[in-house]
């Protein structure tokens, strides 16, 4: 519910208390009436803010490690620890454009960025200890229980704000440059994401798939089948609009994914057991602003707000190379156990494990929420309680 809070506080601070009530049901039911409930709990949930998260609990080993030389536009979490590397090179950026938020204890590396001095303010929030390497710099305010700060390390202002470090137990500065202010006790924690949204109850068990290697390709009709395997390297799956049930996935490297979305409906997978692709895989979509062919999901990445996977086992990906990244995206959520992810990964969308989230160097992650879209039957129904909340408020004020 927490984005229909946002949404009536920012846009209906006037209307009365019953009448955001009755648009908020509506909203929901609107929503519901075209997305399976698993998807509608995603895209609602406190995951939404985040392009990564994982730890679905301490009783969990789970956890966020994001490599080095990577660039992250978009919030990065967990309700454990989180580490993400510095070091950045050539054309490979360590920079984080959005904040961070951990439930344990918070690393980073050497020469990290996160935000930028033309704002926003980000911040950086411990609820464990707080390490940040030598030579970062955050555009922001950083809060933990333990903060140590490396040589050269700056918490920076923006336009005069911010800059500011808070910690409850101890400090160690080095020779940190602290633009704003330093206090005692932290007056912000992250609030866990707990429980994080349940695993979505589904089966498959229905025939085997495997790509024929006579065409290196197969077409699927949303259903529910067995283990979708490729025969070789090099094939391709295509997809369209639905529903899909796996019992697993297996691709060989070099696997295309083909997602036709032009009915502008969303894709749903979900895996039974592990997703697991080897190297250098690319999904193409067709759709919305595509003219009608199938382009790389990087050069459409807004239809990755259609594309959902959802499996129980572990999600794999191999790593690709610096001439040919992985171009991969929508939402994943291991809702069960944990995500591996490979070197050179251009992602487009977010993706969140129940267990432990990794992710090896020269990445771009790239955050592009899920896009839940309602009937028109119920857009009908939302309109119609707009309007009555509204007539309630006029006569309100009338009187």
């Amino acid at each position: 519910m927490k984005k229909l809070k946002l949404f009536m506080s920012r846009g209906m601070g006037n209307m009365s208390r019953r009448g955001l009530m009755l648009v908020a049901f509506l909203a929901v039911l609107a929503v519901a009436q075209t997305a399976s409930a698993d998807m509608l709990s995603v895209s609602l949930s406190d995951l939404s803010d985040f392009v990564i998260f994982s730890g679905g609990g301490l009783a969990i080993n789970g956890g966020t490690e994001i490599g080095g030389h990577t660039h992250i536009t978009g919030d990065i979490g967990s309700n454990q620890d989180l580490f993400l590397q510095g070091n950045p090179l050539n054309d490979y950026p360590a920079q984080l454009d959005g904040s961070a938020y951990a439930g344990g204890n918070l690393t980073f590396g050497q020469d990290l960025t996160v935000g930028s001095s033309s704002g926003p303010l980000r911040d950086v929030v411990a609820n464990g200890a707080a390490t940040i390497g030598g030579g970062a710099d955050i555009y922001g305010n950083l809060y933990g229980n333990d903060v140590t700060l490396g040589q050269l390390t700056g918490i920076r202002q923006v336009g005069g704000i911010g800059g500011n470090v808070e910690y409850t137990n101890n400090y160690t500065p080095s020779t940190a440059i602290v633009e704003g202010s330093v206090s005692s006790p932290s007056t912000k924690t992250f609030g866990l994401i707990t429980p994080m949204p349940a695993a979505t109850t589904f089966t498959a068990s229905g025939p085997d798939q495997e790509v024929p290697a006579a065409s290196d390709e197969l077409t699927l009709a949303p259903g529910t089948y067995g283990a979708l395997a490729t025969s070789q390297q090099d094939q391709k799956v295509t997809l369209s609009s639905g529903k899909y049930y796996f019992d697993s996935i297996d691709a060989k490297g070099g696997f295309t994914l083909e997602i036709d979305l032009t009915s502008g409906n969303p894709v749903e997978i979900y895996v039974v057991g592990d997703a697991a692709f080897s190297q250098n895989n690319t999904i193409m979509v067709k759709g919305e602003g595509t003219g009608g062919i199938y382009k790389s999901l990087d050069q459409a990445p807004e239809l990755a707000s259609l594309i959902y996977m959802e499996t129980h086992g572990n999600f794999t990906m191999g790593g690709a190379t610096s001439a040919n990244h992985n171009i991969w995206g929508g939402t994943v959520y291991s809702s069960l156990l944990d995500v591996n992810i490979g070197q050179y990964m251009d992602w487009y969308g977010a993706v969140y494990a129940f267990g432990s989230f990794k992710t090896a160097d020269h990445g771009t992650w790239n955050n592009v929420p899920l896009t839940v879209v309602p009937a028109p039957s119920a857009v009908l129904l939302a309109i119609i309680g707009l309007g009555f909340a509204g007539n309630r408020l006029k006569k309100k004020e009338q009187l």
